[in-house]
């Protein structure tokens, strides 16, 4: 599950080595990720279940631990280029700081936004309705050439949608089946039973 930019928007922090650096090695990277790259821009992603990456403004790996049914431990790390000169790897380490780290700017901002969708939805209203994630509905589809679900919205809940449909056909899982390999296909495609 990633949210991406077009391949040619700018997803980095507005560091002026760390931009050089990114272009300098974009053949590399362009060789090693093969001809998707042309086409998307990784911003973040998560891997089903609990692994994220951030990509925009800092360089983390994330692991998400529940730890009830409010509380959430996060493990991050910056991770960097091991061949990246010693200027590099203080700017990207930096960027995280800074950024997405508990004394980051945005982790502050972001931390608050988490507590409050936590706190608003136990209450009593809240818990009443449904919430609605149909922003971009309709609009994603299977992109055989990317080989996985895309949206043409900018902004949808097409990955939480895709997110919330794997949870749901794994807590209605007959798990022997599953333990065989039937129930999800290889193909990226979510087999609701």
């Amino acid at each position: 599950m990633l949210i991406c930019l077009g391949p040619n928007d700018v997803a980095d922090p507005p560091v002026p080595e760390i931009l050089e650096y990114e272009k300098e090695i974009r053949p590399e990277v362009e060789r090693r990720l093969g001809p998707r790259l042309d086409r998307i821009n990784p911003v973040v992603g998560t891997t089903f279940p609990n692994f994220s990456m951030l990509r925009a403004h800092s360089r983390t790996f994330r692991v998400w631990h529940p730890r009830g049914p409010d509380k959430t431990e996060v493990w991050s790390w910056v991770y960097i280029d091991r061949a990246a000169p010693p200027q590099i790897k203080e700017a990207i380490r930096l960027t995280g700081v800074r950024g997405f780290s508990p004394s980051g700017t945005f982790e502050q901002d972001d931390m608050d936004n988490w507590q409050e969708c936590t706190r608003t939805c136990r209450g009593v209203v809240s818990r009443r309705m449904s919430v609605n994630t149909q922003m971009g509905l309709g609009h994603e589809h299977f992109d055989e050439d990317l080989k996985a679900w895309a949206s043409d919205f900018r902004m949808s809940e097409s990955n939480h949608q895709q997110f919330y449909g794997r949870w749901a056909q794994l807590m209605k899982a007959d798990w022997a089946q599953m333990s065989r390999g039937n129930g999800w296909a290889g193909d990226g495609h979510v087999r609701h039973q």
